[in-house]
């Protein structure tokens, strides 16, 4: 796991400054903010929508954005880049040439502008949406293109080619195999996905259905791939009809019925159902999941260190409305911290559409992937409203109480489950490979954890045995002034701790 955080830890930071750019703008653009104060300033405006563009432009390419740097952080040379590329492209063609183009709309990508209209009597063929799944594939089938560049065989490309050169041929035809390969397997995952989400709207007032799109909606958008289930419900019929007997107009879509019984003043109960759990993601579980791993920290200097970071996280979660930053970040460094949080997100979910709680949010914006659903903003205009207090007292309820049990499940999963999950015995043996590399227990002052690593403080540097390091199968260890610092990912805090313990025995 800490191979795969190296490989993304860049593309993570990213995210994070993308969605505070799309944040920056989105609060001075939106309606909510502007109640309180309208900003009226050319140059506020103009920073704003540039701010808007530019991330919104980044994160849209977070898959490429991963892609690039995987494959350079993997063969730490600039070649790799350009085979990605060209293999990228080779991808997307090979789909939007192989694939069938008789699926919804949300099944395709019109990035980077690339369509053709090669025997497609019904208009232009596009390339498949595969975001982060696709960009993987491609990191992955470029390594090995370069790997097999570098060595020469009896059937090796290397002998009738350049090295970079035979790279090239390699990844063009394993992304085209690739291309073909997902072609025709993505159709069956998009028909299984698509009777999940009429599943799920066929009953709208079902808890369990209304938490199961909760947490498909969060898996979905890890993946890239959030629009498919979110479009459907947050635009068409699925998510919900109203029509105006006064007027006779039709509203479809749980944000534009949000928004029209906002303006309108007319009746609707339920609107805001598929963005309600936001506020509680946004505002309790996320801020929660920062500061159990703030305080799992046990190595005070670190801990002081990361603050403004995670205080800087925390904020952006509250005002962005949008967690995909942090659950990437969980994926590549605590999968199953992951699984506890998408549970947390389905019960609370639950809770909600069983309490009848909704509050919904006023979106300008038709991208559903940069959208900022459940932001501060968004929840304190609406406390204005007489009508909605129960709602917003009841997710302030569901919220406290989603929030008291991510922190308790963040810290436990610290403390126990990242040590030596499947119980293989590999813990307690670099327990004890860290001692004896550090120079025993004797020469050991004490041990402390920051994020993803370890901090052995020592007595005696002569001490330390060098030869010893190579051993115990650690990907880095760094000397410092007071020790040595050990990466050893989310394990770290569950080691420390038993290192300490070893002393006092």
């Amino acid at each position: 796991m800490m191979n795969l955080y190296e490989s993304c830890k860049t593309p993570i930071r990213v995210a994070y400054f993308g969605f505070f750019l799309v944040a920056f703008g989105f609060l001075i653009q939106n309606e909510s903010v502007n109640v309180f104060y309208t900003f009226r300033s050319s140059i506020i405006l103009f920073l704003g929508e540039l701010s808007l563009k530019i991330g919104e432009f980044t994160i849209m390419n977070l898959p490429l954005i991963f892609m690039l740097n995987i494959v350079c952080k993997k063969a730490n040379n600039a070649s790799p880049v350009v085979m990605a590329l060209v293999g990228y492209f080779t991808f997307v063609v090979t789909t939007m040439l192989f694939s069938t183009q008789t699926l919804n709309a949300q099944a395709y990508s019109s990035g980077f502008g690339i369509n053709s209209v090669f025997n497609s009597p019904s208009g232009n063929r596009l390339p498949l949406e595969t975001g982060m799944v696709g960009s993987f594939l491609v990191a992955y089938a470029t390594r090995v293109s370069f790997i097999l560049s570098r060595h020469r065989g009896s059937w090796s490309l290397s002998n009738l080619f350049a090295r970079d050169t035979s790279g090239l041929i390699y990844n063009f035809i394993f992304c085209f195999i690739l291309g073909i390969a997902v072609s025709y397997t993505f159709p069956y995952f998009y028909t299984y996905l698509q009777r999940a989400i009429s599943f799920i709207g066929a009953d709208l007032l079902d808890p369990m259905r209304i938490g199961l799109y909760s947490v498909l909606d969060r898996v979905l958008s890890i993946l890239g791939l959030g629009n498919i289930i979110r479009y459907p419900f947050w635009y068409t019929s699925l998510g919900g009809s109203f029509s105006n007997t006064l007027t006779g107009q039709s509203v479809l879509g749980d944000v534009n019925i949000w928004t029209y019984i906002k303006d309108s003043s007319a009746s609707y109960i339920g609107a805001g159902r598929f963005i309600t759990p936001f506020y509680v993601i946004n505002m309790f579980i996320i801020p929660a999941f920062y500061l159990g791993t703030l305080l799992s920290m046990s190595d005070h200097t670190d801990r002081n260190i990361l603050l403004v970071e995670f205080i800087f996280a925390i904020l952006l979660s509250i005002a962005a409305g949008n967690p995909l930053p942090t659950e990437l970040l969980m994926l590549t460094t605590s999968p199953s911290l992951l699984v506890i949080y998408l549970v947390i997100i389905g019960l609370s979910s639950g809770i909600l559409v069983n309490f009848e709680a909704f509050l919904g949010f006023s979106s300008r914006i038709s991208n559903t992937v940069i959208a900022m659903p459940g932001s501060f903003a968004d929840f304190i205009i609406n406390v204005r409203n007489s009508s909605l207090i129960p709602s917003i007292r009841i997710i302030m309820f569901v919220g406290a109480g989603a929030f008291v049990l991510m922190f308790l499940m963040t810290m436990f999963y610290y403390r126990f489950l990242a040590f030596d999950f499947i119980r293989t015995g590999n813990g307690d043996a670099i327990v004890n490979d860290i001692i004896d590399v550090a120079g025993g227990t004797d020469n050991i002052i004490n041990a402390g954890s920051g994020l993803f690593k370890l901090n052995v403080y020592i007595r005696d540097p002569e001490l330390i045995s060098y030869e010893k390091i190579q051993d115990i199968g650690i990907r880095k260890v760094v000397e410092t002034r007071s020790g040595l610092t050990f990466e050893l990912g989310t394990s770290s805090n569950a080691i420390a701790r038993r290192i300490n313990r070893k002393l006092v025995k």
